[in-house]
């Protein structure tokens, strides 16, 4: 079968592949990863596949549909969000006008945590939603077997909804082919705190923590982590740089790469790579709690570069409202040991959290200034369905969208969603500014952003990143104009 995977387009720069669904103030795109391995899965088993990432090449609607027309797909495979739902089922219709008999999949957190609203919404131009973890359940459905005998998929027949049960997550991870990076091109995808250009790799899937609101454990990929072995990830990592040997940097996605249980494998795969002499730089997700100096010392003689570090919030008292399950006192001592290995940081902090208050959240802005961090972000909470603190805060009236688009604002760009009694939705999005501003606007950190720079392409992608942050603070000011005139 000839199978169309499509990543379309929804506004400039918008992300449709990363954690949150928006544009994000650095314009970053992230690889899409998962839809790549689903592809190599449908390529292994002798099916045709054309991959499009639209969005990552802000391609338009009309460029989109000569693509659909040339490759004449027996099947397409769209990847849909929250906020773009309405434009994806745009081009799942457009699909249908150009040959009624092609299936059409929707995959993603979205459609997974609604898929009934989906279907509704699409009006019977799409033939099935692909629930959670989709390589096997796509290949089902490209195999031509009867809808109603395929696991995890929901779909509308005599017009009714038919959930069938859900698929059983796989479990080993090392079964699966590496991703069809050959579909994509690296340059496409941005992100000024990556050595550029880089790539993604997960050496897992899932997550043992319990965040209330961490949306691909919750919806996608399950709250319990699936690792890799060493030997299949350092692979990988040999097929990416045979495939792309210009490659700067590898990036491990996992939610939480460097999990305690697992530092073994850690070793392993740090071991593996000086073995083997492999020259690359890598980051990865990491979790405040490694306590393994000589740990982190291996890493980054293996090449690790930096921790992207989810420490959220500042607060002891929010971080336990939402499960993170660790303290400020050991957030301090990873900084403290991460420095001491040579390892850079990256912080990610949020706004919003349940009971927050402008006194919490200036905690949160304090302690991402004193933990020496190289570079961080800062978002307002996102509720996203299917999550735990999205029924939470519909249940209680703190939400204030009442359609999906309204998940980001008029641009397109992140927004806080959320507004409390103490802490209004105003206030969150003036507080995420704050902290932005802060952290970046020291003499100490822009001169620590440019000594980091590595090369000429390490520099445009700098730049990139600059320039798209100063006019995001830009548009804001326009906006705020706007408003008080």
């Amino acid at each position: 079968m000839k199978v169309f995977f499509l990543n379309p387009t929804f506004g400039e720069d918008f992300c449709k592949s990363a954690r949150w669904f928006a544009k994000s103030r650095g314009r970053v795109q992230r690889h899409p990863d998962y839809l790549c391995t689903a592809i190599s899965v449908l390529e292994k088993a002798d099916h045709r596949c054309k991959f499009i990432d639209g969005q990552a090449k802000n391609l338009s609607f009309s460029a989109t549909r000569t693509l659909l027309k040339e490759f004449a797909p027996d099947m397409v495979v769209i990847q849909a969000t929250t906020p773009s739902i309405y434009s994806d089922l745009e081009y799942v219709r457009l699909v249908k006008e150009i040959n009624s008999e092609i299936i059409t999949v929707a995959v993603g957190a979205h459609v997974t945590a609604e898929p009934e609203d989906t279907l509704a919404k699409a009006e019977g131009s799409l033939d099935a939603v692909a629930r959670g973890e989709y390589d096997y359940t796509l290949m089902d459905i490209a195999s031509a077997k009867e809808l109603n005998g395929i696991k995890g998929i929901s779909y509308v027949k005599d017009s009714k909804f038919f959930h069938n049960p859900t698929r059983e997550l796989i479990k080993n991870l090392d079964s699966l082919p590496f991703p069809a990076w050959q579909h994509i091109d690296p340059y496409d995808y941005h992100d000024a705190g990556k050595l550029y250009p880089f790539i993604t790799l997960l050496g897992g899937r899932g997550c043992d923590g319990t965040c209330s609101f961490c949306l691909f454990p919750q919806v996608m990929y399950g709250r319990s982590y699936r690792p890799r072995s060493a030997d299949s990830i350092v692979r990988e990592i040999e097929y990416d740089r045979k495939l792309f040997p210009y490659l700067k940097e590898i990036m491990f996605e996992d939610d939480t790469f460097t999990l305690k249980r697992y530092h073994f494998r850690l070793a392993e795969i740090c071991e593996s790579i000086l073995r083997k002499g492999i020259k690359i730089y890598w980051s990865c997700n990491a979790r405040a709690d490694i306590d393994n100096l000589k740990l982190m010392k291996l890493m980054k003689h293996a090449g690790c570069r930096m921790f992207c570090v989810g420490f959220e919030f500042g607060s002891q008292e929010i971080l336990n409202r939402v499960r993170k399950g660790i303290t400020l006192e050991k957030m301090r001592q990873f900084s403290y040991l991460s420095r001491k290995a040579g390892i850079k940081l990256h912080g990610c902090f949020m706004i919003g959290g349940p009971g927050e208050t402008k006194e919490t959240a200036c905690e949160t802005i304090k302690f991402s200034r004193e933990l020496d961090l190289d570079t961080v972000q800062f978002s307002g909470v996102c509720a996203y369905p299917g999550t735990e603190f999205y029924q939470w805060a519909r249940g209680n009236n703190f939400l204030i969208p009442r359609d999906w688009p309204e998940w980001v604002d008029k641009d397109l760009e992140q927004k806080a969603i959320i507004n409390y009694p103490q802490l209004s939705n105003e206030e969150i999005n003036h507080l995420v500014d704050m902290g932005l501003k802060k952290f970046y606007l020291r003499p100490i950190q822009l001169w620590r952003i440019l000594f980091n720079i590595r090369s000429w392409a390490d520099f445009k992608t700098k730049f990139y990143g600059l320039i798209s942050f100063l006019n995001y603070f830009s548009l804001k000011g326009k906006k705020r104009k706007a408003h008080n005139a």
